[in-house]
């Protein structure tokens, strides 16, 4: 127990001392504390490594003589119930959470052994992840995490508290994890954004773009699998509800979606310099921020977090009352905040150093269909969903926020985001001309249908969105897949099935949410039946045990037996969980909730609550497809083909690469561009920037066919 103590000090001191030694070393220019802070570094992650193993043997073997252990543990629980209980309280959460940050700079400090990065930018992400690792393990060493169980504690449950009943799935095993090696993985970007804004070091990105990648990869599958746990194990009635904590949760997904993007264009283009790492620095600020939602039990309404919420008391009373009587809350917020105004003060200096950007200039409607001012366009929806979403939470703290507070504003956001998307994609394969009379065409249909059905104005207008997003999308696919050579394919296809399943995820979550219909139904056990939504519901028989209740419901549309379920309420140590069930068919889910009420239970009587959700399988087949895109899409990254011009095709969907071919112009050297893969690319990006017709487009998708398939060479040839 003190050894798991002292483990946590040792490693507080460690990430304190590499910043220490960091600042001296740039200070003195000596390279001994360089390398003395680069021991630091496996030293610290040895220290952190060594106390999470312990914790983990500490349920493993039951050893509930830790405070911690006996809270979220029991002697008779499975291994899976054992492991998952190290991350079922803040403390476990957060060692685990510390362990991941300094895992991929581990990584990256072993592999600048091998292939060397510029000293300064190394110190400087050393000193601002160090700093992230530091104020994590302060929270974490007033925790005590290693503390001893009270004798009295032990005299009344000798065996341990055990977990919450509704942590008591597999599920519980895997989401909790999976989110936080992506709130992990992102304090890498926050320091490495942060240490470009100090140095000016334009390969920052190479230090955090497969990081940013793999945490998007993680959150996006976090999040899925927290959706998927809501649906079908907590009863929640859904699998989104816009709750709090699940909220603050998606905020640095979106931020994270438009980082990824634009760090691409900047390493294509040198686009983006500030807007780059600024974005990579507050998605990790949305991270803390997310963090702080959930612990700040009782500032919001939610399912989620710690403490319940009186709204009886007003939102500052309640968040003065967190921010004096919590012992940690006070300091997530508090590096929230300075993590901000940090970043905002760095952003200036940046902006300063680099001094002014040039004349404007106008564009025709046929002009800003490119794939700067598309890119720009995407990336401004997702900042302002963000911001508009975290505006609705906040506000929220006055009551119970509910699905129809953000469905409406972000609804609208997301569509708009979507066509942006699509036409970013499709404009080269259709050409200007026709991409703009397709988005005019396309934003009229759907002013058309929502004046035509002002009762569900969201959904008739997504429908003309959908559909021609759902077109294009499938045929650029489609156009660019080329069964000669599948592997350079894959590539741009790996980024454009993502796109696809976002639109698959967004036509299910219209369905459900503004095409949905709910009932309670009251029938008597033995055959009684009602009708409702083209349905007919049967409650067949009731059974009970010590514990569990449960109906035994058909389904029927008509005289066809569509489903038999089992709703009901189960009872895990002494507490009640709803145990829901779904009848899915090929268009709509039905979805059945035990409406269990101590008070009036009958022995012969059910009460169902039914909801009725369109189009939920494209929800989860987009889930699933956006899992396969997103794999193949590492999978390509870290293990490319080799072979002559390989590289080709690497982040052509980020856009055209101008700025490498020039960059010796621009700076007024007389030295030659060196001809590699990437200068060949941005030659045909540039071509593909000047193709007005989709003819012209084909001629030099043809090109680049055979420059990925015979190398340079070819280019060379196309050139003479």
């Amino acid at each position: 127990m003190v050894f798991g103590n002292i483990l946590v000090y040792i490693s507080l001191i460690l990430a304190i001392l590499g910043i220490v030694l960091t600042i001296l070393k740039l200070w003195t220019e000596d390279e001994r504390l360089g390398l003395y802070a680069r021991l630091i570094t496996l030293l610290l992650f040895l220290t952190t490594t060594a106390a999470l193993l312990y914790l983990y043997i500490l349920f493993i073997t039951s050893d509930v003589s830790v405070l911690y252990v006996w809270t979220y543990t029991d002697a008779s629980y499975s291994l899976t119930y054992k492991i998952s209980g190290v991350l079922a309280g803040m403390d476990g959460s957060l060692l685990f959470w510390i362990w991941l940050v300094i895992l991929p700079w581990f990584w990256e400090e072993v592999r600048a052994v091998k292939k060397p990065r510029d000293e300064k930018l190394m110190d400087w992400t050393r000193i601002f992840l160090f700093l992230v690792m530091a104020l994590l393990l302060l929270v974490l060493s007033i925790h005590k995490i290693f503390d001893p169980t009270p004798s009295d504690y032990l005299s009344y449950r000798p065996d341990g508290n055990g977990l919450n009943p509704i942590l008591q799935t597999f599920l519980m095993a895997i989401h909790p994890p999976i989110i936080f090696v992506a709130y992990g993985f992102l304090a890498l970007p926050f320091a490495a954004g942060l240490a470009y804004l100090v140095t000016g070091n334009e390969k920052w990105t190479d230090i955090c773009l497969n990081w940013s990648r793999i945490g998007w990869f993680f959150l996006t599958v976090g999040i899925g699998i927290g959706a998927l746990w809501a649906y079908v194990v907590l009863g929640w009635g859904g699998y989104w509800g816009w709750d709090p904590v699940e909220t603050s949760s998606l905020l640095p997904w979106i931020l994270l979606t438009g980082f990824l993007h634009v760090q691409l264009m900047y390493r294509r283009k040198k686009d983006y310099k500030i807007l780059a790492p600024v974005l990579g620095a507050f998605t990790f600020i949305l991270v803390m921020f997310a963090t702080f939602a959930t612990r700040a039990g009782g500032l919001w309404v939610s399912v989620h977090t710690f403490g319940e919420a009186n709204v009886d008391i007003a939102p500052w009373d309640r968040f003065m009352d967190i921010m004096t009587t919590s012992d940690t809350v006070p300091y997530y917020f508090i590096m929230m905040i300075a993590f901000s105004i940090l970043t905002i003060i760095l952003m200036a200096y940046r902006q300063r150093k680099m001094g002014s950007r040039g004349e404007e200039r106008s564009y025709t409607l046929s002009e800003l269909i490119n794939d700067d001012m598309l890119m720009l366009a995407t990336t401004f929806l997702l900042v302002l969903t963000t911001v508009v979403t975290l505006l609705i939470l906040v506000r929220g703290v006055e009551g119970q926020l509910v699905a129809e507070n953000f469905n409406g504003p972000v609804g609208v956001l997301v569509l708009l985001l979507i066509l942006a998307m699509v036409f970013c994609i499709s404009w080269r394969i259709l050409g200007r001309k026709v991409v703009s009379m397709v988005a005019l065409g396309t934003v009229a249909a759907s002013l058309v249908a929502m004046m035509l059905f002002p009762d569900n104005i969201i959904a008739a207008g997504a429908i003309p969105i959908l559909a021609v997003s759902l077109t294009l999308v499938s045929y650029s696919i489609i156009k660019r897949f080329n069964r000669q050579r599948p592997w350079q394919s894959l590539k741009v296809i790996s980024a454009h099935l993502i796109h696809l399943a976002v639109i698959l995820m967004v036509i299910g979550y219209v369905g459900s949410s503004f095409l949905a219909s709910e009932q309670s139904i009251n029938l008597e056990v033995g055959g009684d039946s009602q009708t409702i939504f083209g349905y007919t519901f049967e409650a067949v028989d009731i059974t009970e045990s010590s514990d569990m209740i449960y109906a035994e419901m058909h389904v029927h549309k008509g005289s066809d037996l569509v489903g038999v379920a089992n709703p009901g309420i189960s009872v895990i140590d002494g507490q009640m969980r709803s145990e829901i069930k779904v009848v899915d068919t090929l268009v709509e889910d039905i979805y059945l909730i035990y409406n269990f009420d101590q008070m009036s239970y009958s022995h012969n009587t059910v009460d169902i609550e039914v909801k009725i959700l369109p189009m939920m399988k494209f929800l989860w087949g987009g889930m699933w497809l956006m899992g396969i895109g997103i794999v193949l899409r590492l999978i390509l990254e870290f293990y490319p083909k080799k072979g002559k011009g390989s590289k080709i095709l690497a982040d052509e969907d980020a856009g055209s690469g101008e700025a490498e071919a020039s960059e010796s112009k621009e700076a007024g050297t007389s030295e030659p561009v060196e001809k590699d893969d990437d200068y060949y690319e941005s030659m045909l990006e540039a071509e593909l920037e000047k193709a007005e017709a989709p003819e012209q487009v084909d001629i030099v998708e043809d090109k680049r066919d055979d420059t990925i398939e015979d190398g340079p060479d070819e280019y060379n040839k196309e050139e003479k």
